[in-house]
């Protein structure tokens, strides 16, 4: 007898092996939930002053509803919305916490061991932790579920597996997955797929405009739009990428939505939420305390990789123009950079017509510019630009915001070419003309000056003379205009500029 009971006992180990792997063979080690949520970002708006505007999509299979998804990203507080992407359906209850816990106690959901064979079939190839009775002593057991039987729900932790009896679980607590999303269909019939979409800002990812304007002949260039994008947020894979010229009105981007993963509703911190929505959500939070209570977390501002972006760029200006009200997109269809890269993209190479102009604001010499005309059908925004002639630089310089139809200056270099000089003298003085006190007198003094040019270049030149004049200004010759400074209207102070 203890012969055939060892032989018996052996080959039911043997058999329950054999069943395991087969089990395992059926499942695939790889193969993934359909209840679990995991969107693609399709596309990405980045804006110059570090933050983006992320879309992400995927499709789910829903049990009564319900799908569960990883995370809730580093969302700035008002940009969250998780939707349906199919009409007639609509995203009601998105929750997050520390995972999904079911309750085999007749009230949570039924204790038969049908339903908990049903009910645990929707999380195979998930993280769960099962607490049994064995013994009549409470266990529990953790880690992937990789099968599940009328008999047995086969859990696989890191060294271990676990045979679990699928009539004494009490209870399933989903790891890892803290976000619950629930789709309702028209009617009150819950659809059993759904492609959702998911919007949301975040900081950690900006770019950096350059450009390179190659002269041609004396009146075209060609300009060459680059970008260096930069992204410290998550990986980008098949995205489609928009450089946004321009940044938009976000007024609560230091502001972390209390939707986003590991951050419970009830834990209303001083930094969370503006403060005029502070008092609404304590409010609502209050009623959903635990009595058992427990110190408030404090939640602090969302920073995403702001301060790795920070160290990255360096002491880079802050280059963009926010009150551009109209602004323009580039886009790079089908990019992959992945979180920690950069990479250089072409956004554009357009042929467009230059001029030349000269300024001599005294006392200085005279500068040569570049004048860039933008004749093209997109806006220019701010950025570093390098000009060159023949192969050979000429200068580098600001390209400043040039709106289409407008034009902007790129200063080259001192002009050598163009001699000048200036020459002023005293034509008359009549003393005494003012006394603002007693025994104190000003003469009124009557300058003339004259400024003398010459062009030694090749081409007639376009020059813009400003010339500062301590006193009021009285008359300018060859159509001057006259202006005063009228933050200077004392008598002693006066000072005005010909033009």
């Amino acid at each position: 007898m203890s012969g055939n009971f060892k032989r018996l006992v052996v080959l039911t180990v043997f058999c329950l092996l054999v069943q395991l792997n087969c089990l395992r063979a059926e499942v695939g080690g790889e193969e993934k939930n359909p209840h679990l949520w995991e969107p693609k970002t399709t596309s990405v708006s980045v804006f110059k002053n570090g933050l983006g505007f992320f879309l992400r999509e995927g499709e789910v299979a829903l049990r009564d509803g319900w799908c569960v998804a990883c995370e809730v990203p580093p969302a700035a507080f008002g940009t969250l919305a998780i939707f349906s992407e199919k009409q007639g359906e609509a995203v009601d209850v998105v929750g997050s916490g520390p995972g999904e816990v079911v309750a085999f106690d007749g009230k949570d959901a039924p204790e038969d061991k049908t339903y908990k064979e049903t009910r645990l079939k929707a999380y195979l190839n998930l993280r769960l932790a099962l607490s049994y009775k064995h013994n009549g002593k409470d266990e529990s057991a953790s880690g992937k579920l990789i099968s599940v039987s009328s008999d047995f729900a086969i859990l696989e932790g890191e060294q271990n597996r676990f045979a679990v009896p699928t009539a004494d679980i009490k209870e399933l607590r989903l790891l890892d997955l803290p976000v619950r999303i629930h789709v309702a269909g028209e009617g009150a019939k819950s659809p059993s797929k759904a492609k959702l979409g998911m919007a949301y800002l975040r900081k950690g990812i900006t770019w950096i405009p350059e450009y390179t304007l190659e002269l041609l002949d004396e009146t075209s260039a060609q300009l060459t739009l680059r970008g260096t994008l930069v992204n410290e947020a998550e990986d980008l894979i098949h995205c489609d990428v928009n450089f946004v010229v321009g940044v938009p009105h976000f007024i609560h981007t230091d502001y972390l939505t209390p939707i986003a993963a590991q951050q419970v509703i009830r834990t209303i911190g001083t930094a969370l939420v503006p403060r005029e929505i502070q008092t609404q959500m304590a409010n609502t939070a209050a009623l959903l305390l635990s009595p058992q209570g427990g110190g408030s977390e404090i939640v602090r501002p969302v920073t995403g990789n702001d301060n790795r972006l920070r160290e990255i760029l360096g002491e880079l200006p802050q280059i963009e123009n926010a009150s551009a009200s109209d602004f323009t997109v580039y886009t790079k269809k089908d990019l992959t950079l992945r979180r920690g890269e950069r990479a250089i993209i072409t956004l554009f190479v357009k042929k467009v017509g230059y001029s030349h102009i000269y300024r001599w604001a005294m006392p200085e010499d005279t500068k040569h510019f570049i004048v860039a005309h933008n004749d093209t059908d997109t806006a220019w925004t701010t950025g570093a630009c390098l000009t060159l002639s023949g192969g050979q630089p000429l200068s580098e310089d600001l390209l400043k915001y040039t709106p289409k139809g407008g034009k902007c200056e790129i200063p080259v270099t001192t002009a050598v070419n163009i001699a000048n000089s200036q020459s002023e003298s005293e034509t008359d003085r009549k003393l005494n003309a003012h006394s603002p006190a007693r025994d104190f007198y000003l003469d009124l003094v009557s300058l003339r000056g004259e400024l003398t040019l010459k062009n030694f270049e090749k081409r007639p030149t376009e020059i813009i003379i400003t010339a500062f004049i301590p006193g009021k200004p009285i008359s300018a010759s060859d159509g001057g205009t006259l202006s005063v400074d009228t933050t200077k209207l004392k008598l002693e102070e006066r000072c005005g500029t010909i033009r």
